[in-house]
C-alpha cells in the first residue's frame, strides 16, 4: 500500500508547553508524509524551522479553533486531514493506524480514543477519571478510553482523521462555534452520507484541564452548547444521556429545597447523598488510584451541577452562540 500524504491541523489559541509537546510529537511520529499546519491569529510566532511545518495566519486577533482548521483545510496539499488540538499529542503509530484502518474499511472518517497523558497532574487524573467513567460521560466514555469499535455520528476534533474530498464536499467547518464546532462538522458529514468510524487504536493523548476551575469552566461551556445544540442540532443531540446532569441537577435543586423545611426530606437527602458517595467510590477504584477513588465522588457531583445549570442556560435561555 501506498502510503498517502496526511496533513496535520493544530489550531493555536496561545503557546504553552503543550502546544511545544504536540508539535514535537508530530515530528516523531512513524509516518513517511505528512505536514503540520499551524493555525495562529495576528503576529504570533511559534519559531519552527522544519520543512514539514506550515504557520498560517488569520486576519484577526483572535479566531475560533473551526475558523484556523478552515484555514488548514484549504491550505492541506495531504489526501487526509489528521486534527489534532493545542493540548494533545499522538502515538507514534497515530496516523499509520488510521490510515491502514481507512483502507482496510473503505472509510472517509476514523476518529479514536483521547486518553489522560501518564505524566499529568493530580488535579488533571481526576478530571480524567471524570471523563473515562461511564458515571461521568455516559454512553461517550469510549472518547476518553480504549472501547470496543464502532461508527458514531458526533465526535470530538482532537483525534479525528478526513479526507480531504470529504471536508471540501461538506465545505469544512464553516462555524464560529468555540464548543461544539465538531457536533456541527459531525452532522454535515453524516448527512452528506459518510460515516465516522471509532477505533480504540487510533490513540492521541489529550491533557485534561486541572480540577475544579479549569476543568469546571471547560464542562460549563460543553453543557451550554449542548443545551443549545438540542434545538440546533436536534438529530445528534437530542438525547436523553445529554439530558440527565440537567434532570439530576433540577432533582437536587428540588431536595435541597425541601430539606430546609422538613427533616424528613433532609434525612432523605442525607442518605441518598450518602448512598452516592459511597457508591461512586467503589465504581471509581477501577483503573485509579485510591486518593483518585476518593475524592471522585464529589467531583463527580460537582461535574454534574456545573454541567446542568449550564445545560438548563443553553436549552431556555440562549439565542445565538456564535461569537
Amino acid at each position: 500500500m501506498r502510503f498517502p500524504k496526511v496533513s496535520i491541523i493544530v489550531p493555536l489559541y496561545k503557546k504553552t508547553p503543550y502546544f511545544y509537546e504536540t508539535i514535537g510529537r508530530c515530528l516523531e511520529l512513524d509516518c513517511p508524509d505528512f505536514e503540520v499546519l499551524i493555525g495562529v491569529d495576528g503576529k504570533t510566532g511559534v519559531g519552527y524551522r522544519d520543512r514539514r511545518i506550515k504557520v498560517l495566519r488569520t486576519n484577526s486577533a483572535r479566531t475560533g479553533p473551526a475558523e484556523k482548521r478552515d484555514i488548514g483545510i484549504r491550505k492541506a496539499t495531504g489526501a487526509y486531514v489528521a486534527f489534532l488540538d493545542d493540548d494533545s499529542y499522538p502515538a507514534s503509530d497515530w496516523l499509520k493506524k488510521a490510515v491502514v484502518i481507512i483502507n482496510k474499511k473503505k472509510l472517509d472518517v476514523v476518529v479514536g480514543p483521547g486518553l489522560t497523558p501518564p505524566h499529568d497532574s493530580f488535579s488533571q487524573k481526576i478530571t480524567g477519571a471524570i471523563l473515562s467513567s461511564k458515571l461521568g460521560s455516559g454512553p461517550y466514555s469510549y472518547r476518553f478510553t480504549k472501547e470496543r469499535a464502532r461508527y458514531v455520528d458526533d465526535y470530538p476534533a482532537y483525534n479525528m482523521v478526513v479526507s480531504k474530498e470529504a471536508l471540501k464536499r461538506v465545505g469544512g467547518f464553516a462555524t464560529k462555534f468555540y464548543g461544539g464546532e465538531d457536533t456541527a462538522l459531525c452532522l454535515k458529514l453524516i448527512n452528506a452520507g459518510y460515516k465516522i468510524y471509532y477505533h480504540p487504536d487510533i490513540v492521541v493523548y489529550h491533557h485534561r484541564r486541572r480540577f475544579p476551575f479549569e476543568y469546571l469552566r471547560q464542562v460549563g461551556n460543553v453543557g451550554l452548547h449542548r443545551g443549545y445544540f438540542v434545538r440546533a442540532y436536534p438529530q445528534t443531540s437530542l438525547r436523553p444521556s445529554y439530558f440527565a446532569p440537567a434532570v439530576a441537577t433540577a432533582a437536587a435543586a428540588a431536595l435541597l429545597a425541601g430539606s430546609l423545611v422538613s427533616l424528613e426530606i433532609f434525612l432523605l437527602s442525607s442518605f441518598l447523598l450518602a448512598l452516592f458517595y459511597v457508591i461512586v467510590f467503589f465504581v471509581g477504584t477501577t483503573g485509579n488510584s485510591f486518593w483518585i477513588s476518593l475524592f471522585f465522588p464529589l467531583a463527580l457531583l460537582i461535574n454534574y451541577l456545573s454541567y446542568g445549570v449550564n445545560f438548563i442556560k443553553g436549552l431556555f435561555f440562549t439565542n445565538k452562540l456564535e461569537r
